[in-house]
């Protein structure tokens, strides 16, 4: 499995026009190879919009890339909505299925990214938890939970956290 986090910065009065940007995503639904997307606004920087989307893997995202993004991208104008973009691709084992499953009902997403070497996992992974490796060493602790507020943190440092915005929520057709 591939996951994309976009991290994007958000000025003030342009929040609505992401937001509604954000929302053309939903064509996705229908993009082979795509299991599910979700995002909202940091808890802690109202500037800040996290979005993470899964992919059966990296090809099916490539081709996505290659042959359908610009013209989602282009169609919603989102480029106009914000002053900075950072993107990641981390990999992973996980069943599209059930991970698609468990994000239909999350509400809360926290994540890390460590290296695993400098700073070991001190806890086991619960169900709650995916981990994701990327290229340079660092592994996403990706969390979610159904929980109402904003619970405390047990694996590691949250570098990140955001209550999903259910426009935002977008699930692949075949999952």
């Amino acid at each position: 499995m591939l996951v994309k986090r976009i991290v994007c910065t958000v000025e003030a009065h342009q929040r609505g026009s992401f937001h509604m940007a954000q929302m053309e995503w939903a064509a996705l639904r229908t993009v082979e190879g795509f299991i599910a997307q979700l995002g909202g606004w940091d808890t802690s920087d109202a500037s800040i919009a996290h979005i993470y989307s899964f992919w059966e893997n990296r090809d099916r995202y490539e081709n996505f890339m290659e042959n359908i993004h610009d013209e989602i991208f282009g169609h919603s104008n989102q480029s106009a909505t914000y002053t900075s973009i950072k993107i990641e691709l981390f990999e992973g084992e996980a069943s599209g299925t059930a991970v698609n499953e468990l994000l239909r009902d999350c509400s809360l997403i926290r994540t890390s990214i460590i290296n695993r070497e400098e700073q070991p996992l001190n806890n086991k992974q619960s169900d709650e938890t995916l981990l994701f490796s990327n290229s340079t060493g660092g592994t996403l602790l990706f969390t979610y939970s159904k929980a109402e507020g904003i619970p405390p943190w047990t694996a590691g440092e949250a570098v990140e956290a955001f209550m999903i915005t259910e426009d935002w929520r977008v699930h692949g057709n075949d999952f």
